[in-house]
C-alpha cells in the first residue's frame, strides 16, 4: 500500500514537470506558423502575415510544392494543414469522471471503432475535455478523427522538410485543431523516463554532496580538536618556561652578564646605521671578539670617526688603513675599527635576582 502510494506520487510529480518542461518548451521554441489549404487538387501555401508562397499540387495521388524553391523555405517551419469541413468527424461522447482523465485515451481508441467507419490505426484524432458546468467531477468528451488517407500524400511530401510542428486545422467558428505526431499526453509520458532519471541523478548528487560535506566537516573538526590540544600543550610548557625565568635562577644572571658583555650582532649592526651619515655606506662588516671592524664609501671621511665616537655606542675608533678614492670619484674608501659600548639597554644589563622566600627568611633584618 506504501508502495502503491509512493507510485502514484511520484508519477504525479514527474507529470507536472513535464507539463511544465512543454508548456515552457512551447512557449520559448514559438514560431510563424505557415499554412497550406488543403483540397481535392491542392491548395494555396500562405506565410505567416497570410501573403501566397506557392501553392500545393496533387496529381496521381503524388504532391508536390511550386515554385521549386518553396520546399526549403518550409524546412523547420510550424505548418498549420486547413482540411474541408468535410473530411472532419467530430463526436460527443458520454461525459466521464474526472479521475479517469489519464486514461481517456484508451477509452476514445476504443470508442472510435466503435462509432466510426475507420480503424483507430487509420486515422488522426484528437480528444477535447473539460469539466462539465456545474459538475466537476465529470467531463465533457468530444473527438475529432480525419482519415490518413486524405492527408497521407501531403505529409509524405512535407516529412522529409522535418516541420517544427504540424496541425490539421479546421477553420470556422466551430474550429478544431488536430496536432500531428505525439500529442500532449503522449509526450509527457515518453518525457517520463529522462525527466525522472534527471531528478534521481540530483537526488544522488545532493546525497552525495550531503555525505561528503559531513565527512569534511567531521574531519575538520577532528583536526580543530587536535590543534586546540597541542596549543593548550605548549601553552602549558610556555607557563612552566615562564615560571622559571620569573624565579630569578643564577643561571638567567650569568646569561644576562654574557650577553652584556658581548651585545648582539644586530644591536650593533643597528648602532653604526644609526650613526653614520646618509653619505657613507658599508660595503663590509666583520665583528670579532677584539672589536668590529667595517668598509665603505663615503664623501666625508673625516666626520666618521667623530659620528661614531659622539653616538656613544662605540669606544676607540680609529681608522685601519689608508682611505683611498674610488674610480669615477663618488667618494673616498675608508676602513675603521672599532669596540662597542653601551649597546645593551640599562634594565637588561643588571637584572638582579628576585630572593625566593626562603631566602627573605634566612637573611636578618638590618638593625
Amino acid at each position: 500500500m506504501a508502495f502503491e502510494t509512493f507510485k502514484r506520487g511520484w508519477i504525479w510529480f514527474v507529470d507536472g514537470l513535464a507539463e511544465a518542461w512543454i508548456a515552457v518548451e512551447g512557449r520559448v521554441a514559438r514560431r510563424p506558423v505557415t499554412s497550406i489549404d488543403l483540397a481535392d487538387g491542392g491548395g494555396r501555401v500562405l506565410g505567416p502575415s497570410g501573403a501566397p508562397l506557392g501553392r500545393l499540387v496533387e496529381e496521381g495521388g503524388t504532391s508536390r510544392l511550386e515554385p521549386a524553391g518553396l520546399a526549403r523555405r518550409l524546412s523547420g517551419a510550424s505548418i498549420d494543414l486547413r482540411i474541408p469541413e468535410g473530411w472532419l468527424f467530430r463526436r460527443e461522447l458520454d461525459p466521464v469522471a474526472a479521475q479517469s482523465a489519464p486514461f481517456l485515451d484508451a477509452f476514445v481508441r476504443h470508442q472510435i471503432d466503435r462509432i466510426t467507419p475507420w480503424r483507430v490505426s487509420d486515422v488522426h484524432y484528437h480528444i477535447l475535455h473539460a469539466p462539465l458546468p456545474g459538475d466537476a467531477a465529470r467531463l465533457s468528451v468530444e473527438i475529432g478523427v480525419v482519415p490518413k488517407r486524405l492527408v497521407g500524400a501531403t505529409l509524405a511530401l512535407l516529412a522529409p522538410l522535418r516541420p517544427k510542428a504540424m496541425r490539421l486545422v479546421r477553420p470556422g467558428p466551430s474550429g478544431f485543431i488536430l496536432p500531428l505526431g505525439r500529442g500532449e499526453a503522449e509526450r509527457r509520458v515518453a518525457l517520463r523516463r529522462p525527466i525522472g532519471a534527471a531528478v534521481l541523478t540530483i537526488a544522488a548528487v545532493l546525497a552525495l554532496a550531503t555525505a561528503w560535506a559531513w565527512w569534511s566537516t567531521g574531519n575538520v573538526q577532528a583536526e580543530i580538536d587536535a590543534q586546540d590540544q597541542v596549543i593548550s600543550d605548549r601553552k602549558a610548557v610556555l607557563a612552566a618556561a615562564a615560571r622559571r625565568d620569573r624565579a630569578g635562577t643564577e643561571a638567567d644572571a650569568a646569561l644576562r652578564r654574557l650577553r652584556a658583555a658581548h651585545p648582539r650582532a644586530v644591536d650593533i649592526v643597528e648602532a653604526i646605521s644609526a650613526a653614520l651619515p646618509d653619505s657613507a655606506y658599508l660595503t663590509d662588516l666583520s665583528i670579532g671578539t677584539d672589536g668590529v671592524r667595517v668598509s665603505g664609501i663615503s664623501r666625508a671621511v673625516p666626520a666618521l670617526v667623530p659620528a661614531l665616537e659622539t653616538a656613544g655606542r662605540f669606544k676607540d675608533v680609529a681608522f685601519a688603513a689608508a682611505t683611498t678614492r674610488v674610480e669615477g670619484g663618488s667618494g673616498d674608501r675608508f676602513h675603521l675599527e672599532m669596540k662597542p659600548a653601551g649597546l645593551v639597554p640599562p634594565a637588561e644589563t643588571a637584572a638582579p635576582t628576585p630572593a625566593t622566600d626562603a631566602e627573605t627568611a634566612d637573611t636578618p633584618a638590618p638593625p
